[in-house]
């Protein structure tokens, strides 16, 4: 192989190494909002909003394995493993333009179904749904839909973070909790902008990525 294509195996090993922190950072990042809603997800609707994490997850998986075997076939001058990499990045590139697209077309519908995932909690906040209320309450230290006036003079014991429903929740707890409609969209809110730009600059690297492994696979069958 000539110089510069010398030069861009080693760029495209470094990327890929590069590729390779980006996919544990999104597998932690996915992690870390699963487990935040680890008490939010026993009610209806909260399928949907687990969705997006786990899909964060799988991603994260996905850009991992890419990156590790694109390392393998760039340092081992393997052209099929190569363009295999290039075409699998390729198809990374694809999907997620698409859902930063999606992500950034939908933003206020996105935000508008999680603000009925909280009015479908309250709806069915009885016995017979488990108290679906309690857990949001605990997970984001909030209380009530709109607000603790939603449950006039009988306050749940999750308002002030017990998990015992027969303790007293004492007003001078509760009064300083958030809605928990408005806690639980903005955690969605501020999530989705971090992942919605990130995604369209680590798309853009990727279209570059596969761009520049096809050229050196090329250059690699050649030898």
């Amino acid at each position: 192989m000539g110089c510069l294509s010398t030069i861009c195996k080693y760029l495209l090993y470094g990327f890929n190494l590069i590729f390779v922190i980006i996919g544990v950072l999104l597998i932690i990042f996915g992690s870390l909002m699963v487990s935040s809603m680890h008490n939010a997800t026993d009610f209806d609707g909260s399928v949907k909003s687990i969705a997006f994490p786990v899909s964060v997850l799988v991603i994260g998986c996905v850009t991992f394995l890419v990156a590790f075997f694109g390392c393998c076939g760039t340092i081992r001058d393997n052209a099929c493993l190569t363009k295999t990499y290039s075409l699998c990045i390729l198809v990374l590139f694809c999907l997620q333009l698409s859902l930063s697209i999606w992500l950034f077309i939908e933003f206020d519908v996105f935000l508008d179904i999680m603000s009925d995932i909280v009015d479908g909690a309250w709806i069915d906040n009885n016995a017979e749904h488990n108290y679906p209320m309690d857990n949001l309450q605990l997970t984001f230290n909030c209380c009530g839909n709109e607000g603790y006036g939603d449950y006039g003079t009988e306050v749940p014991a999750s308002c002030c973070g017990y998990t015992d429903r027969s303790q007293q929740c004492e007003a001078s707890i509760y009064t300083l909790r958030p809605s928990c409609k408005t806690e639980f969209v903005d955690f969605w809110s501020s999530n989705m902008n971090i992942i919605r730009w990130s995604s369209i600059i680590i798309a853009l690297i990727e279209l570059g990525i596969s761009a520049v492994s096809f050229h050196l696979a090329n250059k690699m069958s050649r030898y």
